[in-house]
Protein backbone atom coordinates (compact mmCIF):
# COMPACT_ATOMS: atom_id res chain seq x y z
CA UNK A 1 0.00 0.00 0.00
CA UNK A 2 1.81 3.39 -0.57
CA UNK A 3 1.42 6.77 1.66
CA UNK A 4 -1.25 8.19 -0.47
CA UNK A 5 -3.57 6.11 -0.51
CA UNK A 6 -2.79 5.37 3.04
CA UNK A 7 -3.08 9.40 3.27
CA UNK A 8 -6.61 9.64 1.69
CA UNK A 9 -7.75 6.59 3.52
CA UNK A 10 -7.45 8.65 6.89
CA UNK A 11 -9.23 11.91 5.04
CA UNK A 12 -12.14 9.45 4.10
CA UNK A 13 -12.31 7.65 7.87
CA UNK A 14 -12.47 11.18 9.07
CA UNK A 15 -15.43 12.39 6.41
CA UNK A 16 -17.09 9.24 6.92
CA UNK A 17 -17.28 10.33 10.54
CA UNK A 18 -18.67 13.49 9.84
CA UNK A 19 -21.56 11.90 7.83
CA UNK A 20 -25.07 11.71 9.37
CA UNK A 21 -26.29 8.18 10.72
CA UNK A 22 -28.02 7.55 7.85
CA UNK A 23 -25.67 7.71 5.43
CA UNK A 24 -22.99 5.89 7.45
CA UNK A 25 -25.57 2.98 7.87
CA UNK A 26 -25.72 2.80 3.56
CA UNK A 27 -21.77 2.18 3.55
CA UNK A 28 -20.38 -1.20 3.59
CA UNK A 29 -18.90 -2.04 7.26
CA UNK A 30 -15.99 -4.15 5.30
CA UNK A 31 -15.20 -1.16 3.35
CA UNK A 32 -15.39 1.13 6.74
CA UNK A 33 -12.92 -1.84 7.99
CA UNK A 34 -10.70 -2.06 5.33
CA UNK A 35 -10.54 1.99 5.26
CA UNK A 36 -9.49 2.11 9.15
CA UNK A 37 -7.18 -1.20 8.84
CA UNK A 38 -5.23 0.70 5.82
CA UNK A 39 -5.37 4.64 7.12
CA UNK A 40 -2.10 5.81 7.99
CA UNK A 41 -1.19 6.04 11.41
CA UNK A 42 1.31 9.20 11.25
CA UNK A 43 -0.68 11.31 8.69
CA UNK A 44 -1.93 14.13 10.09
CA UNK A 45 -4.99 15.16 8.09
CA UNK A 46 -5.98 19.29 7.04
CA UNK A 47 -9.75 18.16 7.15
CA UNK A 48 -11.56 20.25 10.05
CA UNK A 49 -14.92 18.66 10.82
CA UNK A 50 -16.31 21.88 11.99
CA UNK A 51 -15.88 23.06 8.44
CA UNK A 52 -18.50 21.99 5.65
CA UNK A 53 -16.54 19.37 3.43
CA UNK A 54 -17.02 22.01 0.15
CA UNK A 55 -15.06 24.46 1.64
CA UNK A 56 -12.09 22.88 2.57
CA UNK A 57 -9.00 22.28 0.39
CA UNK A 58 -8.75 18.34 -0.59
CA UNK A 59 -6.80 16.54 -2.15
CA UNK A 60 -8.24 15.44 -5.42
CA UNK A 61 -7.64 11.56 -4.64
CA UNK A 62 -9.98 12.14 -1.62
CA UNK A 63 -12.71 13.30 -3.83
CA UNK A 64 -12.44 10.87 -6.24
CA UNK A 65 -12.21 8.36 -3.72
CA UNK A 66 -15.63 9.99 -1.84
CA UNK A 67 -16.88 9.94 -5.16
CA UNK A 68 -17.28 5.85 -5.47
CA UNK A 69 -18.49 6.04 -1.73
CA UNK A 70 -21.32 8.27 -3.31
CA UNK A 71 -21.38 6.10 -6.59
CA UNK A 72 -21.44 3.06 -4.90
CA UNK A 73 -23.43 3.49 -1.24
CA UNK A 74 -25.29 6.72 -1.25
CA UNK A 75 -26.68 7.59 -4.61
CA UNK A 76 -30.26 6.23 -5.58
CA UNK A 77 -30.45 3.18 -7.99
CA UNK A 78 -31.22 5.39 -11.29
CA UNK A 79 -28.89 8.06 -10.25
CA UNK A 80 -26.13 4.98 -10.11
CA UNK A 81 -27.25 3.13 -13.49
CA UNK A 82 -26.89 7.17 -15.03
CA UNK A 83 -23.51 7.62 -13.49
CA UNK A 84 -22.20 4.24 -14.85
CA UNK A 85 -23.20 5.39 -18.08
CA UNK A 86 -21.15 8.49 -18.19
CA UNK A 87 -18.08 7.12 -16.76
CA UNK A 88 -18.58 4.53 -19.63
CA UNK A 89 -18.99 7.40 -22.04
CA UNK A 90 -15.25 9.05 -20.55
CA UNK A 91 -13.51 6.16 -20.53
CA UNK A 92 -14.77 5.16 -24.07
CA UNK A 93 -13.63 9.05 -25.31
CA UNK A 94 -10.46 8.84 -23.47
CA UNK A 95 -9.51 5.38 -25.03
CA UNK A 96 -10.87 6.89 -28.77
CA UNK A 97 -8.21 10.03 -27.80
CA UNK A 98 -5.58 7.61 -26.78
CA UNK A 99 -5.83 5.63 -29.70
CA UNK A 100 -5.55 8.96 -32.27
CA UNK A 101 -2.61 9.64 -30.40
CA UNK A 102 -0.66 6.77 -30.70
CA UNK A 103 -2.07 6.43 -34.35
CA UNK A 104 -0.07 9.85 -34.72
CA UNK A 105 3.04 9.23 -32.92
CA UNK A 106 3.49 5.79 -35.05
CA UNK A 107 2.98 7.88 -38.72
CA UNK A 108 5.75 10.67 -36.79
CA UNK A 109 7.72 8.36 -35.96
CA UNK A 110 7.23 5.03 -38.28
CA UNK A 111 10.78 3.84 -38.63
CA UNK A 112 10.12 2.87 -42.16
CA UNK A 113 9.28 6.29 -42.99
CA UNK A 114 11.22 8.58 -40.40
CA UNK A 115 13.96 9.34 -43.27
CA UNK A 116 11.49 9.97 -46.25
CA UNK A 117 10.72 13.56 -45.10
CA UNK A 118 14.41 14.23 -44.06
CA UNK A 119 15.98 13.73 -47.46
CA UNK A 120 16.51 16.50 -49.61
CA UNK A 121 18.07 17.10 -53.23
CA UNK A 122 20.95 19.29 -52.90
CA UNK A 123 21.53 20.79 -56.51
CA UNK A 124 25.82 20.83 -55.62
CA UNK A 125 26.45 23.88 -58.28
CA UNK A 126 23.78 26.40 -56.56
CA UNK A 127 25.78 25.72 -52.94
CA UNK A 128 29.53 26.00 -54.29
CA UNK A 129 32.16 26.05 -51.28
CA UNK A 130 35.53 27.47 -51.15
CA UNK A 131 37.93 25.42 -50.15
CA UNK A 132 41.14 27.13 -49.10
CA UNK A 133 43.82 25.13 -49.64
CA UNK A 134 46.66 25.80 -46.67
CA UNK A 135 50.16 25.11 -48.26
CA UNK A 136 52.40 23.50 -46.00
CA UNK A 137 56.15 23.74 -46.19
CA UNK A 138 58.17 20.65 -46.23
CA UNK A 139 60.89 20.59 -44.10
CA UNK A 140 64.61 20.11 -45.55
CA UNK A 141 66.37 17.73 -43.88
CA UNK A 142 68.92 20.11 -42.40
CA UNK A 143 65.70 21.96 -40.73
CA UNK A 144 64.84 17.89 -39.46
CA UNK A 145 68.20 17.67 -37.75
CA UNK A 146 68.27 21.17 -36.41
CA UNK A 147 64.85 20.66 -34.86
CA UNK A 148 66.00 17.23 -33.39
CA UNK A 149 69.01 19.01 -31.37
CA UNK A 150 66.98 22.10 -30.21
CA UNK A 151 64.29 19.49 -28.94
CA UNK A 152 67.04 17.76 -27.25
CA UNK A 153 68.78 20.51 -25.49
CA UNK A 154 65.63 21.89 -24.11
CA UNK A 155 65.19 19.62 -22.10
CA UNK A 156 68.57 20.34 -19.94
Amino acid sequence: MNSINSEVYVDISIIIKMMPIEMKEKISKSFINFIEKNKSNNYVSNINPKIPIREQNIRKETKEMLGIIYRDYLCSNEEHDELIKQEEQEIKQYEEELRQYEEELRQKYNPNDIFKNKQKEYNYEKEKVNVAMAEYKKETFIEKILKFFKSRFKKY
